[in-house]
């Protein structure tokens, strides 16, 4: 009788309860050998899931897989991440291996998208300054913000980075009324750019449009890509949201763009994260800061999971990856 394949769940106990369902555990079961899950301090465990393993599956809290755990997995050929980015774990001594690497990004995608288009419309109505005016009942203020709602409708939403949000989002969108949907990515062609039914556009485009969302990852060439020079196009009355990185936007150059005129800020994520308790972000009444939920919660994080190891059983039947992540392509990734 052939033995199983051996796989290890290599992230911390309640990470694995947060992320895998009952359910799909078990028809991993069925596939193969199940190690774990395992503490990245828990050296017996780490060490029985490295020296046996054909394939790992991460998460949050996992190891880096460097040089020497690398050296102690002879038999590894797959690393499954259930999270989103494979950076904290990823590192050429998987690749010189020619150990593949797939993630569950594309399962965390649409709750990025799906917060993304609610906070649209939550700050074109003006939802995160009302409500609170409501509370104190200050009528005054009810009366200044309610004459700046607007609904998203027959306006222009621009869109920064064609990624797996980023496309996301472009689906949602589509079911709203009259609305152009300008895209800056260089990485997207103008054929692309037609199939998705967006402009692709220059990054000064996309700064003068009433909604800007920020979907690009966090790279050398997009660090401050929204600054002083960028973030001065902006119309007044703007909406700019940030669900991607925060250094992607210049937090200094924000805060003196907000003080001198009327702009609607969301920031999902910031630089550093959390914002510091002192930082002046925090002091804007114009700026709503949300500390990184855009992200898979609850059941949705078992969706993760659950491509995680489909992805596994995928490998393990000799089938193609769906949600590989090569060497080249981890360099324009977030």
């Amino acid at each position: 009788m052939n033995r199983k394949p051996v796989v290890a769940l290599v992230l911390p106990p309640v990470v694995a309860q947060l992320m895998f369902d009952p359910r799909d555990l078990e028809r991993l079961k069925q596939a193969a050998e199940v190690f774990g899950p395992f503490e990245r301090t828990d050296l017996s465990g780490l060490q029985l899931g490295l020296n046996e393993s054909t394939a790992i599956i991460t998460g949050w809290g996992s190891p880096p897989f460097d040089e020497a755990l690398v050296a102690m997995a002879g038999k590894l050929k797959l690393i499954a991440h259930s999270a989103g980015s494979v950076k904290p774990i990823v590192t050429d001594a998987l690749y010189d291996r020619g150990i593949k690497v797939t993630t569950a990004a594309a399962a965390n995608a649409l709750p990025v998208a799906q917060f993304t288009v609610a906070m649209m419309v939550s700050l074109l109505k003006q939802m995160p300054w009302i409500g609170p005016a409501q509370a104190k009942a200050d009528q005054e203020e009810i009366a200044r913000r309610m004459a700046q709602t607007r609904d998203l409708t027959r306006t222009t939403v621009g869109l920064i980075g064609a990624s797996r949000v980023g496309r996301e989002v472009i689906q949602l969108l589509k079911s709203f009324h009259d609305l152009q949907i300008r895209v800056y990515d260089p990485m997207l062609g103008a054929d692309e750019a037609a199939k998705l039914g967006v402009q692709s556009v220059s990054l000064e485009e996309v700064c003068q449009s009433p909604i800007v969302s920020v979907h690009a990852p966090n790279l050398p060439e997009t660090r401050h890509l929204l600054n002083s020079k960028t973030l001065a196009l902006l119309p007044d009355h703007a909406v700019l949201i940030n669900t991607a990185r925060g250094a992607i936007i210049d937090e200094t150059a924000l805060l003196a763009e907000v003080r001198k005129r009327p702009l609607y800020v969301l920031l999902d994520v910031t630089d550093p994260e959390p914002a510091p308790a002192d930082s002046p972000l925090r002091k804007e009444a114009n700026i709503v800061l949300t500390g990184h939920i855009a992200g898979a919660m609850g059941e949705s994080r078992k969706e993760m999971g659950k491509l995680a190891i489909d992805e596994t059983l995928r490998f393990l039947n000799g089938q193609p990856l769906q949600h590989e992540v090569t060497r080249d392509m981890l360099a324009t990734q977030a």
